[in-house]
């Protein structure tokens, strides 16, 4: 049981290096969106998120 979960938290963690290793190279390729863009897509993609639960 102990190992299952060690592999589960290894796997979270590589997944999230991988979302910030992409968002370093967003930012250093210049693909950033302004603050107001931003949260207005964050909330957008929440929202996709959350119908698609229901």
């Amino acid at each position: 049981m102990k190992l299952k979960e060690n592999n589960q938290q290894e796997k979270k963690d590589r997944d999230l290096l991988h979302m910030l290793d992409r968002g370093i190279d967003d930012m250093e390729a210049g693909r950033e969106l302004p603050i107001e863009e931003a949260f207005q897509k964050i909330n957008e993609l929440r929202t996709i998120r959350r119908n698609a639960r229901a």
